[in-house]
């Protein structure tokens, strides 16, 4: 089983990448996890919210893998407590041997194509969450899912 994340690269501030390498190394040591970054859309003079929106989930799109189970991250999608994500996510690690990839939209958001691409659409917040924030805890969620997983201490 392998965990990938898939998101717009963006220039997290020292604080927030240092907590996403934190979550990245202790996830490493239950599975192989991936990071792929796609470039951001630059919008220039004229360029509006929905042609970035559109022009960066076309680019996640191409880059999710043919096989596994794809998760995009959507504030109006399934939400789930910390125990049941984790067993949701053990299943997963036994029925999806082509990994689980999760994707998180940049700041204009997700089109409905890639909402439909999803297996599952998943709520961290009803509210919404600058993206940095939104990795950092999607990576704590994964890293705690993993401890509840080995029965490893941590989780409390």
């Amino acid at each position: 089983m392998k965990f990938r994340l898939l998101w717009v690269r963006s220039s997290a501030d020292a604080e927030l990448r240092t907590a996403i390498d934190r979550y990245l190394n202790r996830i490493k040591h239950f599975f192989p996890i991936d990071v792929t970054e796609i470039p951001p859309e630059r919008g220039g003079q004229g360029a509006n919210d929905a042609a970035i929106m559109r022009a960066q989930s076309a680019r996640l799109l191409a880059a999710i893998p043919e096989r596994g189970y794809t998760v995009v991250l959507d504030e109006r999608g399934r939400s789930m407590d910390s125990l049941k994500f984790a067993k949701w996510l053990e299943r997963l690690t036994i029925d999806q041997p082509h990994g689980v990839t999760f994707v998180v939209g940049g700041d204009a958001g997700l089109s409905d194509a890639m909402r439909q691409r999803a297996d599952l659409l998943l709520s961290l917040s009803a509210m919404t969450l600058p993206h940095q924030l939104a990795r950092v805890m999607l990576l704590e969620q994964i890293y705690r899912a993993c401890t509840l997983m080995r029965n490893v201490p941590y989780h409390k």
